[in-house]
Order: structure tokens, then C-alpha cells, then sequence
């Protein structure tokens, strides 16, 4: 017996409204990759004055606006070819293309091992566009959050950022808290430099591995920002254990990630991406997206059961977790 396809509400089989979507979206990257974006934004151009300004054959510059016509991106009118839902930023739209069709390659052996043949920082080592491309992503993302952030988090002198990278998120909280000091602990695969704005004498780098190392101790609040995200759940509990015994007896644990439980009204695309997203962790790292109901849980075994979870309107889909032990 063969079952029939999935169809959407127009009758069209799902695999083929996907293949159009993944053609669509390829071509979309082919406008940001020739210029066609940038060089439609003074103005309306001809398909012929598109192809000189791109560099590309006439003909070929035709039939991707075309298609990009066809799929909303761009308009052609009496007044030429201009631009009508321009993508998102260049470097987001660049990087998940190259997650998806590069670093999702080998996913299927993934699924099958439940080990990465190579790990995702193995991946970006290999591609320094692409990893410079996620430096600003992070860079940027930090930024927007960090007035919500910095507002939110108990008072703290001392701070344990574990897995802080190079630091984006403590910097834009040194910004706006004057009264703390940072110690950045990270692989050392990752943690090679702070960042240069990084304040001299309030924040320092040390390499590890947060599994196994020693974390010190008596720190009012250890920061756990897109972090959790890459382990499985026996190494969450192991860190947030780890943690716990890094702070002093009255601090805190914040965490920062993706609830994969998103909230109802923010539709089936955020669902979509958070799948996404979780099995590209899964590629990447054999971890994915926790629930923050499971996270809480997990904080209460290692002995923090005060726990307030701060929505952040920049992110809809990250929350912030904050957890203490009960006074």
C-alpha cells in the first residue's frame, strides 16, 4: 500500500512546495552573492544595467530575476527591476546557507552514530568567511540584548562566564555595570583573545575545559549564555552541578538560550527554526535546544530551586534563566 504525500492547502504535494522553496531560497543567496541586492538599492535598473553593475551575462542576470521575481524578492515594472523584499543581513543569510548545505552534508551519519564525523568548531576552522560571519552575528546579537540583560541579572562584583567565547556578552555587561569584573572560561580551541574593547583590568580570559577543570569559587554569578545548547542532557546537569559549586553561598546561575517551547503566538516559524536549529546542534555538537522547564529542573538538582525566567523582546525565542539558592 503506498501512502499518498503530504499537500498543503493548495493541493500542491509538500515536496514539491519544498524543492520550490529550497530553489527560491539558493537563488536568493546567488542576488546576495552577485550583488544584485546592493546594486538595486539607489534605484531601479534595467536586467541589462543589472548585469554590468553585478558583472554577470545578461541573459543569466534574466532568468535569476526571474525567479527572484517569481519568489518576491524582487519587482520588474515599466520602470525596470527593483527591489521588493530585500533578504535578511547578508551575513545571516550567508552563514545558515552554509550550515545547511555544507555543514549538514554528512548529517545523515550523525543520525545514524549519534557521533559528528567533525565538530561545528572544526567545521568554521576550515572556513574563516564563515566563522568571521558568526563573529559578527554573536557580536551584534549581544548587543541588542544586553540592555534587557544587564537590567535583569542580580547585583554581582565577581562573574564566571563559562563558554563566553570572546566575550561579546560581558563586554556590553562591563559597559553597563560598572561595579563588576569578568573571567571568561572557555575551550581553549575557542577562547583565543578577548575581544579588543574588552575593558583592561575587569575582564580576563582563562582556557579550559568547563567538564573537567577547576571553575574557582566565590563568584556572585556565573553567566551559561548559548552554552547549554551544545550538550546533552547529563552534561548540562554535570555543569550546572560544576557551576553551582563555583559561586559563593548567596550567588547566582544565569542562562541564556533557546526554550524549546516557544510561545504559541509566535506561529509555526518559530517552530520550524527551532527544529532547525536543534538538529543542527545535533550535527554539530550531538547537543540541541532544551526545554527551560527541564533546565529549572536541573538547576533544582544541583541546589538553586529560586528560579525567574526573563522573556527578552529583542529575542522572542531565547529567554533568560536566572536561579539562586533559596535565601
Amino acid at each position: 500500500m503506498t501512502m499518498p504525500l503530504p499537500e498543503a492547502s493548495s493541493g500542491v504535494p509538500a515536496p514539491v512546495l519544498d524543492r520550490l522553496g529550497a530553489a527560491g531560497y539558493r537563488a536568493m543567496i546567488a542576488g546576495v552573492r552577485l550583488g544584485v541586492f546592493t546594486a538595486l538599492e539607489a534605484g531601479p535598473l534595467t536586467v541589462e544595467e543589472l548585469a554590468t553593475a553585478v558583472g554577470g551575462d545578461p541573459d543569466g542576470v534574466r532568468s535569476l530575476v526571474n525567479v527572484l521575481v517569481t519568489f518576491g524578492y524582487l519587482r520588474h515594472d515599466e520602470h525596470g527591476v527593483t527591489t521588493a523584499a530585500a533578504p535578511g543581513p547578508p551575513d545571516l543569510e550567508l552563514f545558515w546557507h552554509e550550515v545547511l548545505f555544507e555543514h549538514w552534508a554528512d548529517i545523515e551519519d550523525t543520525i545514524r552514530t549519534g557521533t559528528p564525523r567533525r565538530g561545528f568548531y572544526t567545521w568554521l576552522r576550515e572556513r574563516p568567511a564563515t566563522a568571521a560571519r558568526l563573529r559578527r552575528m554573536l557580536a551584534g546579537a549581544a548587543a541588542a540584548l544586553a540592555d534587557d540583560i544587564a537590567a535583569a541579572l542580580p547585583p554581582a562584583a565577581t562573574v564566571l562566564d563559562i563558554g563566553g567565547g570572546h566575550g561579546d556578552h560581558t563586554v556590553e555587561l562591563c559597559r553597563r555595570r560598572p561595579d563588576v569584573t569578568v573571567t571568561v572560561f572557555d575551550l581553549p580551541e575557542t577562547i583565543t583573545a578577548l575581544r579588543e574593547d574588552a575593558p583592561p583590568g575587569r575582564m580576563t580570559a582563562r582556557a579550559g575545559d568547563y567538564l573537567t577543570d577547576d571553575l574557582g569559587s566565590g563568584h556572585d554569578l556565573v553567566l551559561l549564555f548559548n552554552v547549554l545548547h551544545g550538550h546533552r542532557p547529563e552534561e548540562c546537569r554535570e555543569i550546572f552541578r560544576r557551576a553551582a559549586t563555583a559561586l559563593s553561598p548567596t550567588g547566582s546561575i544565569a542562562v541564556l538560550d533557546h526554550d524549546r517551547e516557544p510561545p504559541a503566538d509566535l506561529g509555526p516559524a518559530a517552530a520550524g527554526f527551532l527544529g532547525m536549529f536543534d538538529l543542527t546542534l545535533w550535527q554539530g555538537h550531538a547537543g540541541g535546544v532544551h526545554r527551560y522547564s527541564d533546565l529549572a529542573a536541573w538547576l533544582g538538582e544541583a541546589g538553586l530551586t529560586e528560579t525567574r525566567v526573563v522573556p527578552l523582546a529583542a529575542s522572542p525565542l531565547e529567554k533568560l534563566l536566572i536561579a539562586g539558592r533559596p535565601s
